[in-house]
């Protein structure tokens, strides 16, 4: 098994808006709810967010297949998605790692957003060290999203 982070191409378009819409399919029902979650993957706004940020996205690569991304912005990790085949395995604390050494060789506090009711990811930040500073109403969501931070 090989390991590898890169910058994503544009070839990469293709697998990474089925990671994000398989993702959205599966985990964030509790929290935005079926018709949320129908609304976020057939208007196209999934796709469209990573149509317009390609250029700001990092791979997780497995044996040659694109098993999760990260969107960097400044300071800002704005999106961490692994394929849900893969969850639990390691590849997200080695993304959020390769994410963080990144923005920490160019900021001193770097920042993340998660939505309040996805349970699993903010557990996660919470344990790779993460700390919540606020928490505010996403008013295209319609639902709460904790800010964190971590700080060099």
């Amino acid at each position: 098994m090989k390991i590898d982070i890169r910058k994503a191409i544009i070839q990469d378009v293709v697998p990474l808006k089925n990671i994000s819409r398989k993702t959205i399919d599966l985990n964030y029902r509790s929290f935005l709810g079926d018709e949320g979650v129908k609304w976020f993957i057939e208007s196209g706004a999934s796709d469209q967010y990573i149509d317009e940020n390609i250029d700001n996205c990092w791979v997780i690569v497995n044996d040659s297949k694109i098993i999760g991304f990260s969107v960097c912005k400044g300071n800002l990790i704005d999106l961490m998605m692994i394929d849900h085949t893969y969850h639990r395995q390691g590849y997200g604390t080695t993304l959020l790692k390769h994410c963080e050494d990144h923005l920490f060789n160019s900021f001193n506090e770097i920042r993340l957003e998660s939505f309040e009711g996805n349970v699993k990811a903010n557990n996660f930040y919470y344990k790779n060290s993460w700390v919540e500073i606020e928490r505010n109403f996403d008013q295209l969501s319609g639902v709460n999203k904790i800010t964190f931070i971590k700080k060099r």
